[in-house]
């Protein structure tokens, strides 16, 4: 980290990164850019740098790959990755004394070589800190904690209060016991890789007993300290891209070290934005399936101590001067004797006010770095655009930052005064106010009966900005209510910034996410289908988003898999969503976009079968009938229609019959022989394709049937099609069949058995009457609607995304308990009682009923 002192020396900054986490490899030839090295011992420094300008720099490499407790996963490419960190400080200058490698550390032992290092390092030291390992961070606990590879996955005690103390005083506390010590020792900057991101290696299967949260890190706030997380928050590093990658550094280091070996003396903000871009693109695009990881980077630097504003990790010979270079690297030389002449003559002179981003002004002041004049009107362009950017943030901390950076500027008044409103302590009621502002003006962007002004729109912004600094208030809500203005304002770029950093915890924010990065309207490369995908099953997966937020994701993963030619994947997503829902209407009404028929895609038959076989009612076969009778799928299907109108006939569906001897009678006009036999085995093939058997052999028969029906009566093709018919209701007899090892007593003995008047399926209802609620954002409702199986004396039937299982007697006595159900309830559960009107009762939602019709 280079912040460019008067004395000209390199001010490095403290390297934490912890990089293994999945094990997943790197086979995608289109990011072969985004990584130079497959192995440590390839490192090498390519890009320019001034070595001897390194000499202050120290660095602290900590991984911890081999632990002891075996419940413990090991992460072998950590030592890996942290060889390839010291070859490449070693390679950018940094005295090999200088550089210490702690591995596979207890917590003694990492502790005390901290101190050590510390020893060394005084006021013009600069530091990194690199770990690479297990991290884990607790409820309410602003500190990070590496896991030390003596540390066992289990503690004693029944509360988890107990649990977490235990386990933090056998872990390393990182903001306290690493960067704590290290900062004592008073250097000018430290720069942390911090690539311990990933789920607590001490949860459980049983959440009552694990600890630690499901997220990566906890922000470290540490003045004159800069840190980068190998992902958000909430997310997990990945180890590798695939079980058989060939590069053997984790993802987030392999292109760490690629950025810093092509162009070692990079700034550290624009170090991020390459990091960020390359590591998020493999993740999303790794064989086997999208994964989202997005590098974070928390910066507490202090610039004032930096001639030009910037640091960076090692300086090069700009022109003459040491500094720090942009994305591109460094510029092209001013030729000896040339020098007044490329100032004078340079197309930027009377441009700059033309320049539009501080990326571009900082590569032409890199440029022209030696012309005094317009290396100052490039600082002012700098300070200008900087001070817009600061003005739509308008926060406390981003006014100081400014005046940090651009003290002297010609905004420096406006900023001071800006600051002093901004930094003021703000009132209970005062913060209340910006939060209530914020969320309501979001809140009615969703409604059609209010329309919100450009004033409005902005004046919630500065609100929502002014909210998210205080303690008080749930950061990643309000983000997510001012993503929705800001896309409301049209600002794609900071509103997409801003709903990624909420849909971490925010189910919601991760639904909204899912559609603006898969709508047509965004431009590229924004537009991403598998991270979008991503972020649909993440908000259909969470326990905490509305039923109807959690439908609308599934069926955007519906939608999204068949788009991207997945129909298993799709067909999955549609048997997780038939499995949760408590009717079959919406299902349905989905359904009607899909055509039947297209080679990759989707099969709306399928669906109907696992629909049907959830719900096993007449009229929704009736509703089946209907689609396929009236094309629904891309043409008329009569025989389809046929065989789902038969099954409504069977379960009583008064419209049935009606419906039969209308497509009986409107099987078509004449029909040739050859084009009606291409129908008959289109038929066919189509029935082979079924979910079931039985669905198989019905399609089957009710295709033959058709044939018999239209065919001529001297079709000499008409013994072979009945011969297959014969087949196909022998086979169809035998599975409805029950196996009972043949004989006329046999069936006598099966027709007297008193659970065949019993056993089979009833439509019920439940519901609780205390008005309880199972979460904080999902209520007991006071109904269910479920189908019920009975057989021998044991009742099952599937309700609310769980199985219940218990016993009956013919009587309709019903005994069911909490071992009954799966998932298992983690509080009391029991229905007791006769079926017409049984007692119900469950910890969460209180007391309720329990009913079967027909029994």
């Amino acid at each position: 980290m280079t912040p460019l002192p008067a004395a000209r020396r390199l001010l490095m900054l403290p390297v934490l990164a912890l990089a293994a986490l999945l094990l997943a490899p790197f086979t995608a030839p289109a990011q072969a850019q985004d990584v130079a090295f497959k192995n440590f011992s390839e490192v090498r420094v390519t890009g320019p740098v001034t070595r001897e300008a390194s000499a202050d720099n120290y660095a602290l490499i900590v991984y911890n790959s081999n632990y002891d407790d075996d419940a413990i996963s090991d992460l072998a490419v950590t030592e890996l990755d942290a060889k390839a960190m010291q070859k490449l400080f070693i390679d950018m200058g940094y005295p090999e004394e200088n550089i210490m490698v702690v591995g596979d550390g207890t917590k003694q032992e990492i502790e005390d070589q901290v101190y050590f290092f510390a020893e060394k390092l005084d006021a013009d030291s600069t530091v990194v800190i690199y770990y690479s390992g297990h991290g884990i961070t607790f409820e309410g606990d602003p500190s990070n904690y590496i896991v030390p590879v003596n540390m066992t996955a289990s503690a004693p005690g029944a509360e988890r209060a107990t649990r977490e103390a235990f386990f933090k005083r056998r872990a390393v506390n990182f903001n306290r016991d690493i960067l704590g010590v290290v900062k004592a020792a008073g250097p000018k900057g430290v720069v942390v890789f911090y690539d311990a991101c990933r789920n607590s290696p001490l949860a459980s299967a049983d959440p009552t007993k694990a600890v630690g949260q499901e997220q990566g890190f906890v922000p470290a706030k540490v003045e004159g300290t800069a840190i980068f997380y190998s992902a958000r928050n909430g997310e997990t590093s990945l180890a590798a891209l695939s079980t058989d990658d060939d590069v053997r550094l984790s993802v987030y280091t392999r292109v760490l070290v690629t950025q810093l070996s092509r162009n070692p003396t990079i700034r550290l903000s624009d170090l991020h934005r390459e990091l960020q871009s390359s590591v998020a693109r493999m993740a999303r695009n790794k064989p086997g399936g999208s994964h989202s990881q997005n590098p974070v980077m928390e910066n507490g630097l202090d610039y004032s101590r930096s001639e030009r504003n910037e640091f960076c990790l090692a300086v090069a010979n700009i022109n003459g001067a040491p500094g720090c270079t942009g994305p591109g690297g460094v510029p092209a030389p001013i030729a000896p004797g040339a020098l007044d002449a490329v100032c004078t003559s340079a197309p930027i002179r009377g441009n700059i006010d033309a320049i539009a981003t501080i990326e571009q002004a900082r590569a032409e002041r890199d440029r022209y770095i030696q012309c005094d004049d317009l290396r100052e009107q490039i600082n002012a362009r700098i300070a200008t655009l900087a001070w817009e950017e600061t003005k739509a943030e308008n926060t406390c901390a981003a006014y100081r930052a400014y005046l940090t950076f651009h003290e002297g500027s010609a905004h420096t008044e406006a900023a001071r005064a800006a600051e002093a409103e901004a930094c003021r302590q703000m009132t209970r009621e005062e913060i209340n106010a910006h939060v209530v502002r914020c969320e309501t003006t979001a809140a009615r962007l969703g409604s059609v009966f209010s329309s919100v002004d450009a004033a409005t729109l902005a004046e919630a912004d500065q609100s929502c900005a002014i909210a998210a600094t205080a303690d008080t208030v749930d950061g990643r809500a309000i983000a997510f209510s001012r993503a929705l203005i800001l896309l409301e304002q049209g600002e794609q770029a900071r509103g997409l910034d801003a709903l990624k950093f909420a849909a971490g915890t925010v189910p919601r924010a991760a639904l909204k996410l899912g559609d603006v990065l898969s709508s047509p309207e965004i431009p590229l490369p924004q537009r991403d289908l598998n991270e979008a995908l991503f972020w649909y099953e993440r908000a259909a997966n969470s326990s905490t988003i509305s039923s109807e937020d959690q439908r609308r994701a599934l069926f955007r993963v519906i939608e999204l898999q068949n788009e991207m030619g997945n129909p298993a994947a799709a067909m999955d997503a549609y048997a997780l969503l038939i499995n949760r829902a408590s009717e079959a209407r919406q299902v349905m009404a989905h359904l009607r976009q899909f055509p039947e028929g297209q080679a990759g895609k989707l099969s709306p038959s399928d669906v109907y079968e696992i629909l049907f076989f959830r719900f096993q009612d007449g009229n929704l076969a009736y509703q089946i009938g209907e689609a396929w009778e009236t094309g629904v799928h891309g043409g008329q299907n009569l025989e389809q229609a046929r065989i789902w109108y038969t099954r409504a006939q069977e379960r009583g569906n008064m419209r049935a019959q009606a419906a039969l001897e209308r497509v009986g009678a409107g099987g078509g006009g004449a029909v040739d022989a050859e084009s009606l036999w291409s129908e008959l085995i289109s038929c066919l093939q189509q029935a082979e394709q079924s979910l079931s058997e039985e669905s198989k052999l019905e399609k089957g028969v009710a295709c033959t049937d058709r044939w018999l029906t239209r065919a001529g009566r001297d079709d000499h093709r008409r013994p072979e099609v009945e011969e297959h018919r014969e087949a196909l209701q022998m086979d169809l007899a035998a599975i409805a069949r029950p196996a009972s090892g043949g004989g006329s007593l046999d069936q006598f003995r099966q027709s007297s058995d008193p659970w065949d008047g019993r056993n089979g399926s009833y439509p019920g209802q439940r519901g609780y009457t205390d008005n309880g609620r199972r979460s904080p954002s999902v209520e007991c409702k006071n109904r269910y609607d479920f189908t019920a199986e009975v057989d021998n004396g044991t009742i099952t039937f599937w309700s609310d995304g769980r199985t219940f299982t218990g016993q009956i007697d013919l009587a309709g006595n019903i005994s069911l308990d909490r071992n009954g159900l799966s998932p298992r309830s983690r509080t009391d559960f029991w229905i007791q009682g006769n079926v017409g009107n049984a007692a119900m009762y469950s910890g969460y939602c209180g007391n309720g009923y329990f009913r079967l019709s027909g029994y």
